[in-house]
């Protein structure tokens, strides 16, 4: 594939421009130029007749004796042979200017000797062409009133030609010469212009593979929209490969356990002796490899919630329905084991079902997980000021406080906590997916206990 040039193309075109408008320059000053020629040349073939006709006396049918004008015979040996082409006795274009004299009644009474010119009588008054032996002669005839004769002015039309020709080719001369600079000052134009354009291409060839930031260039206004999606698709990039980078680091650092216990009881069944000793090995690498796969789906649904890529489709749901439809979800043994008090009354959500119901799957889980058997878990709803707020409340013994900031960190557990099954990564995916509801959720502590997660999600507009 032919690579196309910018330099090149905008030289190219902008002295093709340059050209044309010097060329229809030209053209229309040539036109002008042969049509003030065409006048000034007949107006001297009009006073030159006068002026003949002025020295003329009119004379009789009898004593008319024709005067025959003799011309100089130089040869035409060309245009730079200057001293060859006149004389003492004359020019050589006296074979292409002449003039004839006839009485009223178009008798010749003096004319000069072209060779190959007709008798030019009986031509009305004014401008006449002839074409004569390949030869076109620009005529003017003129008839004096008062001399009662006719005086006829001739001139070859080459020499209206050649003097065009010269003042063209001067002038064409003087274009090719303005040409030739305007040319360059083009070329120097266009390499100012693209200079910016020139850097910022260096600058990216010098950018180092791994260097994704932003592109901070001084540009023309018409390179903006560029530098702007190359910083875009910049930051694309950086988010996808931070995200790539962040899951394969989550994975290895979470698998890293489960992983290590397989391989330990692993060999315990191979040197176990006993059936009962292989047999507990056996159920503590079932036990492992279910949580290295709970793990692995739960990273697997976090990276997929980090896409840029990933959308989701809200419709109005209530909040009722959700909240049964996650407990619902729970071990029905364990959710016996608790006292539940729910108040949503007729609140209604924007917003994935799927969801939604995996928020508050989430979060009553780990309300049952942090508070005391048959003790209370109340979930209240309230609208207000266009934001619904929804409230999960346990009488668990909560977490310090200043552990509340970093709860919804990815594989972070409190350290009181480490008894408990879990591998960090559930309040992160909440989190994650209260983000893409456009809401925010909270933790606080109760005196003298208990603990407090608050949803706080757009209302549904009217």
């Amino acid at each position: 594939m032919k690579l196309w040039s910018l330099r090149r193309s905008l030289i190219i075109g902008i002295n093709l421009a340059v050209i044309l408008v010097l060329a229809i320059t030209a053209w229309v000053t040539y036109r002008d130029i042969l049509h003030e020629l065409d006048e000034v040349f007949d107006a001297q073939l009009a006073q030159t007749a006068k002026s003949i006709a002025a020295f003329y006396s009119p004379a009789s049918d009898s004593d008319i004796k024709p005067i025959t004008v003799a011309i100089s015979t130089y040869p035409d040996s060309g245009e730079d042979d200057f001293d060859s082409e006149r004389g003492p006795s004359g020019h050589k274009y006296e074979a292409k200017i002449g003039y004839q004299v006839f009485n009223d009644e178009e008798a010749i009474m003096a004319r000069t000797n072209q060779q190959h010119m007709p008798m030019l009588n009986n031509l009305s008054a004014g401008y006449h062409v002839l074409v004569n032996d390949q030869q076109t002669w620009l005529i003017f005839s003129y008839f004096s009133a008062s001399k009662q004769i006719w005086v006829r002015t001739f001139q070859r039309e080459d020499v209206r030609s050649e003097l065009s020709g010269y003042l063209a080719s001067e002038q064409l001369y003087s274009l090719l010469l303005m040409w030739v600079p305007i040319s360059l000052i083009i070329v120097f134009i266009v390499h100012l212009v693209l200079r910016p354009v020139n850097k910022f291409a260096d600058d990216l060839s010098a950018r180092a593979l791994d260097n994704l930031s932003s592109i901070d260039a001084e540009l023309p206004q018409e390179l903006i929209p560029i530098k702007q999606s190359i910083n875009q698709l910049l930051l694309q990039v950086d988010t996808f490969s931070r995200r790539e980078k962040r899951f394969i680091a989550d994975a290895s650092h979470e698998l890293r356990t489960p992983l290590s216990a397989i391989q330990v009881h692993a060999e315990n069944v191979v040197h176990a002796d006993s059936l009962t000793n292989a047999k507990q090995s056996g159920q503590a690498i079932f036990q492992a490899v279910e949580r290295m796969s709970h793990l692995v789906n739960q990273l697997l649904h976090l990276n997929r919630l980090d896409s840029s890529q990933y959308t989701v489709e809200f419709q109005p749901v209530e909040l009722s329905k959700l909240i049964r439809a996650a407990i619902d979800a729970l071990p029905s043994n364990q959710v016996e084991r608790y006292q539940w008090q729910m108040d949503s009354g007729q609140i209604k959500l924007r917003c994935n079902e799927v969801l939604m119901v995996s928020v508050f799957t989430n979060v009553l889980s780990n309300a049952m997980k942090f508070a005391p058997v048959d003790s209370l878990i109340t979930i209240a709803a309230e609208q207000r000021d266009g934001v619904i707020a929804i409230r999960i409340i346990d009488q668990g013994e909560g977490v310090p406080d200043e552990i509340l900031q970093r709860m919804g960190e990815r594989f972070y557990r409190y350290q009181g906590h480490s008894t408990t099954s879990g591998s960090g990564l559930g309040l992160s995916i909440t989190s994650k997916i209260v983000q893409l509801h456009q809401g925010q959720i909270s933790f606080a502590n109760l005196q003298p206990h208990g603990f407090c997660v608050t949803i706080e999600l757009p209302a549904l507009s009217v």
